[in-house]
């Protein structure tokens, strides 16, 4: 949910009006879009894992969605090294974080969390199979 909830923060936070005004129409509206369907993914997920908690623990397909969703969470911790690192987001052109923190700080932060929606989608997989 938190995530969802950041998503729908990110135009104004990152200040989408002017740093995306650069870009031609098709790619500007891409990523409002591209914005709207994490948002719809987020929301959807926790929806489906409040409501069938239980069929996700309890089945072979709930395991095989925990599974995935562990999948995303992982691919995405490396996509925020990949492209962003831990170290070199202190020379980046934009501000992540309107306090007095670095952009560095707030990297290693996303990471550490991106690394923790892995694990909680994990552990319940790894609970399953022992």
């Amino acid at each position: 949910m938190l995530w969802a909830l950041s998503h729908l923060l990110f135009p104004k936070m990152l200040d989408w009006g002017n740093a995306l005004a650069p870009l031609d129409d098709f790619n500007r509206v891409l990523m409002l879009i591209f914005s709207k369907l994490l948002l719809f993914f987020y929301l959807g997920t926790a929806l489906i894992c409040f409501i069938y908690a239980r069929e996700l623990r309890d089945t072979d397909i709930g395991i095989a969605v925990l599974a995935f969703l562990s999948a995303y969470w992982l691919v995405r911790a490396l996509l925020q090294v990949q492209h962003f690192g831990l170290r070199k987001t202190s020379r980046l052109n934009v501000k992540l974080s309107a306090r007095d923190v670095s952009n560095q700080t707030v990297s290693i932060i996303l990471f550490v969390m991106f690394l923790a929606g892995f694990g909680l989608f994990l552990a319940p997989v790894i609970i399953a199979k022992l």
